[in-house]
């Protein structure tokens, strides 16, 4: 990149990353994003479904399915350790779902639930249901379709019917998960087929990984430039933490509180392709530290951070007006309830289809929610006060993200989590 492309703002800013992310959606349906079934084919007709045992739902485990926290690691400061390895799996439901597909599904999910204790160890996950689910049963969707959130972003909106977010220590788990559940393929401590496929047609898969060695380990791969940039040391590959403790809101934070969906969640999935060459390249230590925390961040500073990112928010405008550049962290932590954060990321890295990327992965008590903690990351207000803040440039880390797809999902309580509202559903889980 050029000296004039990296300090030229506002509205060249945004002819550039239109031009990108525009050519970024020719592949954002297939292979970029993974692994992708083939063809879009209207969904078949419902088929009869043989009768099916329903193993007893285990009553340790807790009532919210996004309750991860209490089974993870921390470190020496409180911080939660992240599962080493995530996959999203997406479907379609197929035809019209009867309540026999809630005791398909909800019996699959108990078979996994008693092969694999709960948490990193065995198998933690969540089962979420998008918009067009809602449609397809006729009832009202508690989240709005998924929409692009900035001026300089073009993502391909997702309208899966339900996605499935796994994660555990053991990307081989996962693998072989995935591969009972979509291929029938059998799978060590389960005695019966776990296949969704009668109920549910595979949409897409995404993967990724998070943890120290990791990123470093998947380096040699589009949007990193040669030369091994990324630490063996840090846990994601644009070379900084992301899970303090005081960065993150708790899931009691983003619970909803009472109505159909109380011990609930919603979810939001983005797919980011990262572009690093300039990162590393172009930027040094105090330049990626400025862009992630705040210009008034040293990177001593940085390295010493321990449980909260601190970041002076207040002193964005001192910021905009001496320093020419805001940091993610600085106007991202405007977004907050009563002093703290409302959303709880469980995002990951990702190397699918051959290109350094993020899998962003963010649960709170609304999507409006997430869509306030995007709004205050945009900053778009800052190129007003300084007209060398463009959009991307000199702006976070917006510079160096290109958004490719976005999905919203609600994630019910447990015991709701099997085709949620259909009618008829309480009986067949009985």
């Amino acid at each position: 990149m050029s000296a004039h492309e990296r300090s030229s703002p506002g509205e060249h800013g945004l002819t550039r990353r239109g031009f990108i992310a525009g050519a970024s959606l020719l592949t954002a349906g297939g292979i970029a994003a993974g692994v992708t079934a083939a063809g879009s084919e209207a969904k078949a007709p419902a088929r009869p479904l043989a009768p099916l045992d329903l193993p007893a739902a285990d009553p340790r485990l807790p009532t919210r399915q996004f309750g991860w926290s209490a089974t993870l690691h921390t470190d020496e400061y409180g911080n939660t350790i992240a599962p080493s390895h995530d996959r999203l799996i997406m479907f379609d439901v197929i035809g019209g779902p009867t309540p026999e597909y809630a005791r398909v599904l909800e019996s699959t999910l108990r078979e996994l639930e008693h092969a694999f204790q709960w948490g990193p160890a065995g198998l933690l996950f969540t089962v979420a249901w998008g918009p067009s689910y809602f449609t397809l049963i006729g009832a009202h969707a508690p989240i709005p379709a998924a929409k692009a959130l900035s001026d300089f972003e073009l993502p391909a909106i997702d309208r899966h019917d339900l996605c499935l977010h796994l994660a555990c220590d053991s990307d081989e788990r996962l693998q072989d998960v995935e591969a009972a559940l979509v291929h029938g393929a059998p799978l060590t401590g389960v005695s019966r087929d776990l296949s969704l496929a009668s109920i549910l047609r595979w949409r897409e898969t995404r993967t990724g990984f998070t943890g120290p060695g990791l990123p470093a380990a998947h380096q040699d791969t589009g949007g990193i430039p040669a030369g091994n940039p990324v630490s063996a040391t840090t846990p994601l590959f644009m070379g900084f933490k992301s899970n303090l403790k005081r960065n993150q809101a708790t899931e009691d934070d983003v619970a909803i509180p009472d109505g159909p969906y109380a011990d609930g969640t919603t979810m939001h999935v983005s797919y980011m392709r990262l572009r690093l060459d300039s990162w590393y390249q172009d930027l040094g230590q105090h330049g990626r530290v400025a862009r992630m925390y705040a210009p008034q961040v040293s990177p001593e500073q940085a390295e010493r951070f321990t449980n909260d990112a601190e970041s002076d928010p207040q002193l964005l405008d001192q910021a905009i007006s001496r320093y020419s550049v805001i940091g993610h962290a600085q106007t991202s932590a405007r977004a907050r309830r009563n002093g703290h954060p409302i959303i709880l990321r469980r995002d990951f890295n990702t190397v699918d289809g051959g290109q350094a990327g993020l899998h962003f992965v963010a649960v709170q008590r609304t999507i409006a929610d997430f869509v306030t903690t995007r709004t205050a990351m945009n900053a778009a207000s800052a190129q007003l006060q300084n007209p060398a803040i463009g959009n991307t440039v000199n702006n976070g880390i917006n510079e160096f993200i290109f958004v490719l797809k976005r999905a919203n999902y609600i994630v019910p309580a447990r015991a709701d989590r099997s085709f949620p509202m259909l009618a008829g559903r309480t009986t067949a889980l009985v």
